[in-house]
C-alpha cells in the first residue's frame, strides 16, 4: 500500500532544507568568483611590480588614481626631503629583504617636496628601535635634490578596534594618508593621495632600510568554496537519510471501507 505523508512539518522541513542548500551553493559559487578575482589581482600586481617605473602621478592625475589600478606601481619622483617632520610606524621586521637589520623598530615616513611643488609622503624604510628619533641617526638625513624610485601604496584598513596613533610619542600602527598629512602639516590639496615605499635604502649603511615592502595577498577562496560545497553535500546526504527513514516510519494510509 502507498504511504501517506501529509504532515505540514514534513513539507516545512523540506522547504527549509532546500533553502539551506540554495544558500550553501550560492556561497560556494560566490567564493569561486572571488577566487577568480583574487587570482587576476595577483597576476596584475605581479605584472605591475615588474614594469618600468613611471613618473609619480601629480595633482592633475589624482582624480584617476585608484588602489585597484595603481597599488604597487613603480614610480619615480624628484625633489627634496623635509626631515624636520617624520611619522614613525612601529614595525616588527622578520626576515629582512632590503638589508641586514631586523627585529622591532620603525618605518620612517617623511614629507617630500617635489620639483613640481606638490608633496608626497615617502616611506624611507626600516630603522631599529634605538634609532627612532632623527637625532640618533643624523647620517641618514640625506639632503639636496633626490630622485627616488618606489612603489605606490594606499591607506591601510582601519576599523573600530584599530589602535589609534600616539601623536605625542609619534608612534603609529595604521597608515592613512590624510591622517599622516594632517600630522605633518601638509596642505591636503597639494598632497598626493598615496605614499611611496622606497625600493632601496639611502644614507649611511643603507638606513633607513628600504625595500621592505611585503607584497602578499591572502587567498583562501578555494578553501572557502570547498567548505561551502562540502556542507551542501553533507546537507543532501543527511536530508536523504532523514527522508528515507521518515517514509519508512510513516504508517500506510487507511483504505476506505467498501459498503
Amino acid at each position: 500500500m502507498a504511504k501517506s505523508i501529509n504532515r505540514p512539518s514534513f513539507w516545512i522541513f523540506c522547504l527549509c532544507a532546500l533553502a539551506a542548500l540554495a544558500i550553501l551553493l550560492s556561497l560556494g559559487n560566490w567564493q569561486v568568483q572571488r577566487l577568480a578575482w583574487k587570482e587576476q589581482l595577483i597576476a596584475d600586481v605581479d605584472s605591475r611590480v615588474a614594469s618600468q617605473p613611471i613618473p609619480a602621478p601629480g595633482p592633475s592625475s589624482w582624480p584617476s588614481v585608484a588602489r585597484d589600478s595603481h597599488v604597487y606601481l613603480p614610480v619615480t619622483v624628484t625633489g627634496h626631503y623635509d626631515h624636520s617632520r617624520e611619522v614613525h610606524v612601529w614595525f616588527a621586521l622578520g626576515k629582512p629583504q632590503g638589508g641586514p637589520y631586523a627585529g622591532p623598530g620603525y618605518l620612517i615616513l617623511t614629507p617630500f617636496k617635489t620639483n613640481e611643488g606638490w608633496d608626497v609622503i615617502v616611506n624611507r624604510g626600516f630603522v631599529p628601535d634605538a634609532m627612532k628619533e632623527p637625532q640618533s641617526r643624523p647620517d641618514t638625513l640625506v639632503t639636496g635634490e633626490q630622485t627616488l624610485t618606489g612603489l605606490m601604496r594606499f591607506d591601510e584598513p582601519k576599523n573600530w578596534n584599530s589602535p589609534d596613533a600616539d601623536k605625542v610619542k609619534n608612534v603609529w600602527i595604521v597608515r592613512q594618508v590624510a591622517e599622516m598629512a594632517a600630522y605633518l602639516n601638509l596642505p591636503p590639496e597639494k598632497t598626493a593621495p598615496y605614499w611611496i615605499d622606497l625600493t632601496k635604502g639611502q644614507g649611511v649603511n643603507g638606513l633607513p632600510q628600504g625595500g621592505e615592502t611585503r607584497i602578499t595577498f591572502t587567498n583562501s577562496h578555494l578553501q572557502y568554496a570547498l567548505t561551502w560545497f562540502g556542507l551542501a553535500g553533507v546537507l543532501v546526504l543527511v536530508f536523504g537519510v532523514w527522508l528515507v527513514r521518515t517514509v519508512r516510519a510513516t504508517p500506510p494510509r487507511a483504505e476506505p471501507e467498501s459498503e
